[in-house]
């Protein structure tokens, strides 16, 4: 490829700039390129401004989630994202990490997480990444706390310096990641007098997190006991039981307003609300409940 022999992509017209690109959604020559990307700053920006502009695309998906990206470049295309929501104002970090997360397969979180410096310094992108990993990477990532002589209660550690709130935002949106934590609180980890008073408040803190969402998984298992989620899924929305929304529909109103999307996303992930259709009627109707105490 020219780009690895020359400089002329500073100075490449916009035809030969996206031939290049294009290049990079097929996959084409991905080592070399990320090894350019490593030695040459400038090139990695350029590569990372597409790639960020386009993140939603598939292509740009399979680019960023390639073995022959190194955690390091990862890291750096983070914290170029990072950079650009952060000069559009308004910014919230929780909200960054819950967007870039979904550029990212299990697999590839977990060589980020590998990167145990880095992750220290930002527990927020850690517990999202954490957030990703499926039940095999889980094990995987199990494995690499014990070589580096980390146990459980230091990942725990991770929530003390979050708030409430965003704790619960984080679980909310990973019922994989709650379900986790849960068994490890229940099973992986005892309480003893090796403790210190922060740990024990730590552990307490997200023992009462956990069980705040527990009510909303048991909700879940008895909407499902009472419908078959699977047969919903397969009519049309007019042929649904408006009763299953009607009771979802009933609950949300009960609690705060600030709460009720990350419980609706909570719901979709356990398969109480089928679909994007079910969720954007959902969202209409607590919106008029809202203003004028009827939902239609």
């Amino acid at each position: 490829m020219r780009w690895k022999a020359s400089e002329f992509w500073k100075n490449a017209s916009p035809t030969e700039l996206l031939d290049f690109f294009q290049s990079i959604e097929k996959g084409e020559d991905l080592k070399s390129l990320a090894d350019h990307m490593l030695a040459e700053d400038e090139f990695c920006d350029l590569v990372f401004e597409y790639l960020w502009l386009l993140r939603s695309e598939e292509g740009s998906k399979h680019f960023l989630n390639d073995d022959n990206l190194t955690p390091e470049l990862l890291m750096k295309f983070i914290y170029f994202g990072y950079g650009k929501q952060f000069l559009t104002g308004n910014f919230d970090s929780n909200s960054y990490f819950l967007q870039v997360r979904t550029l990212f397969g299990s697999a590839q979180s977990l060589r980020i997480l590998s990167l145990a410096e880095e992750m220290d310094r930002d527990p927020t992108l850690k517990i999202h990444l954490l957030s990703n990993l499926d039940p095999q990477t889980w094990e995987a990532y199990f494995d690499l706390l014990e070589e580096k002589n980390m146990t459980m209660q230091t990942l725990l550690g991770i929530f003390s310096n979050l708030r409430e709130n965003e704790i619960r935002k984080i679980l909310l949106n990973s019922h994989t990641l709650y379900y986790y934590l849960r068994m490890m609180m229940v099973s992986g980890i005892k309480q003893s007098a090796e403790q210190t008073e922060k740990e024990t408040e730590n552990r307490i803190r997200l023992e009462s997190i956990l069980e705040s969402i527990r009510i909303w998984e048991t909700f879940c298992q008895n909407l499902g006991e009472r419908f078959n989620f699977k047969l919903e899924a397969e009519l049309s929305p007019n042929k649904r039981n408006p009763d299953r929304l009607s009771l979802v529909l009933r609950e949300l109103t009960k609690i705060p307003s600030l709460d009720r999307e990350d419980v609706l996303v909570y719901m979709k992930a356990n398969g109480a609300v089928l679909d994007v259709w079910e969720e954007t009627t959902i969202l209409s109707a607590l919106g008029n409940f809202d203003r004028v105490g009827t939902y239609f």
